[in-house]
């Protein structure tokens, strides 16, 4: 098969929610029409088992959503369906993922939600069967793009593998997170990791006794932690970063209610009022109020966090996140919601501000982490297992000695320290324009996309469609996923893709319930 109305462009959990929902969308349009032929589908994903991506891969059971149960779901509009399906699995299957009791607020491992998208794939393929629509894997990645015209109404791609060139009307790229590029010096040496995953080869790999240094204290330096730890690593182990600061912990008392939520009218009005844009102080007044509005008080302690050392940090987050709930953070997420209009209602300066002064402290508070994983640091911490360590300034090899030297400034004074492994858990690159990934830098040096410059590449805002160099919108070939940074902001999580990916099925089932047969024959040729 070379030729297919849609080509989804990555099988990981972005692109897999696409199609599911496309799916559905498909299912409430009207498909009846004697000159009409069915609809088809490639999906681009190398890997043999579509679903899981690199994100929710078979990885170790101490890899923990950092969402819990009832906000993790590939169908924006069912919120609770992988709750649904977890309901259905017997509790052997759950066992294999060290699951036992769960609710909608557990925070389960990434490899069961992986698991889960599995089944969304093959759910999404017995019901394409059902319509009459065809899904074909191609295993195989996708390295450039041609735009190919022959007449308005036969404008379609092509898409250039390995393996040869597919025509499509519509193409959705969900090319997962590019690698990381913060240490390129270190790449080559040895015992270095540029990312923590798959967090099994770390354990495999790294010595009981060998010394590590996680480069970042965020989410994914917690991951390689504990897994490191939960595997039996004894050696020392140190995680440094420039600011020193874990993670805000979750707090086990927080709840989900419609009260917590702002909303878009809300902000578009607010928004009309001030000229057509937000600032940023509106939008942390809004947060404020609503705060506020719900019953809570703004301790600015608590949202901005300590300063203190990580050990002291991290138990005064335990002590707190353990007794009541913690209305910013509960506001916070749900600006989930809405957070892709908030970003598109500043303006250039203000994202400018956001983006420089801003945006550090709110990676660090606004990414919780569960409290199963909390009280593992606290204990690895005050065992002395652990070190954390604010000052990070460089790392770098020395070969003679076979050790790397990570170069920590402490009250002025620089001072190194020596680890066997170098883990880097900064996360992955955002920047498309630096990036060496062979379909981004193509689409970039022939025209058909720009980096934005706030990460990732540049979309319009309604339909997600790629700007090209002239700056014209490509609506037939749109993007979702991490790269859709710049335009949409928090597009690290789920349940905010899920509702993007829903948000570009419905336009585009909309438009294309049906592919009529002159389409079909020019795809064809």
């Amino acid at each position: 098969m070379d030729a297919a109305n849609v080509a989804i462009v990555g099988g990981g959990s972005v692109g897999i929610s696409f199609l599911a929902q496309f799916i559905r969308c498909l299912a409430q349009h009207d498909q009846s029409g004697s000159d009409a032929v069915p609809l088809s589908i490639l999906i681009f994903e190398p890997s043999g088992r579509p679903g899981a991506g690199d994100a929710y891969a078979a990885d170790l059971n101490t890899n923990l959503l950092n969402i819990p149960v009832r906000n993790m779901s590939a169908y924006a509009d069912n919120k609770l369906h992988f709750a649904e399906w977890l309901r259905a699995q017997t509790p052997q299957m759950l066992a294999e993922y060290d699951v036992g009791a769960w609710d909608d607020g557990s925070f389960l491992p990434r490899p069961l939600f992986g698991c889960y998208m599995e089944a969304v794939y093959a759910e999404a393929l017995a019901a394409a069967e059902a319509l009459g629509v065809e899904v074909t894997h191609v295993r195989s990645g996708v390295t450039a793009i041609e735009r190919c015209t022959g007449g308005a109404e036969a404008e379609h791609w092509r898409l250039i593998t390995p393996e040869g060139g597919f025509h499509v009307q519509h193409t959705v790229l969900c090319n997962g997170n590019l690698p990381s590029v913060a240490f390129p010096h270190l790449e080559p040496t040895p015992r270095y990791f540029n990312s923590p995953y798959p967090v099994q080869a770390l354990t495999e790999s790294i010595g009981r006794d060998d010394t590590v240094a996680v480069l970042g204290t965020s989410l994914s330096a917690v991951d390689a932690i504990v897994a490191l730890k939960e595997a039996g690593h004894c050696g020392e182990l140190v995680a440094v970063s420039r600011n020193g600061r874990l993670p805000s912990v979750r707090s086990i008392k927080n709840r989900n209610s419609p009260e917590h939520r702002i909303t878009e009218a809300e902000l578009r009005a607010m928004a009309h009022a001030s000229g057509g844009k937000l600032t940023l102080q509106q939008v942390a007044q809004t947060l404020t109020n609503k705060i506020l509005a719900c019953g809570g008080e703004l301790d600015m302690h608590d949202v901005l966090g300590s300063d203190a050392p990580a050990a002291q940090q991290l138990t005064q987050e335990i002590e707190v996140s353990a007794k009541r709930e913690r209305l910013w953070q509960v506001v916070a997420s749900a600006t989930n919601d809405v957070i892709d209009v908030i970003w598109h209602l500043l303006d250039d300066a203000e994202r400018h501000t956001f983006m420089t002064q801003w945006r550090s402290l709110w990676m660090a508070r606004r990414a919780t982490f569960p409290m199963e994983n909390a009280l593992k640091l606290q204990r690895y911490l005050q065992a002395g297992e652990l070190a954390v360590h604010a000052g990070f300034q460089a790392c770098r090899y020395d070969p003679e000695a076979g050790k790397y030297l990570l170069t920590l400034n402490v009250g002025g004074q620089d001072r190194d320290i020596a680890a066997q492994h170098v883990v880097n858990a900064t996360s992955f690159s955002l920047d498309a324009s630096t990036s060496t990934d062979s379909l981004i830098r193509h689409l970039l040096d022939v025209g058909l996309a720009q980096a934005d410059p706030n990460g990732g590449l540049l979309l319009d805002f309604e339909s997600g469609g790629l700007v090209n160099r002239d700056g014209e919108v490509q609506h037939s070939l749109t993007l979702l996923g991490s790269l859709a940074v710049g335009t949409y902001f928090w597009t690290l999580s789920m349940d905010v893709n899920a509702r993007l990916a829903l948000g570009q099925a419905r336009r585009l089932a909309g438009k294309l319930s049906f592919a009529d047969a002159a389409t079909a024959a020019v795809l064809a040729r």
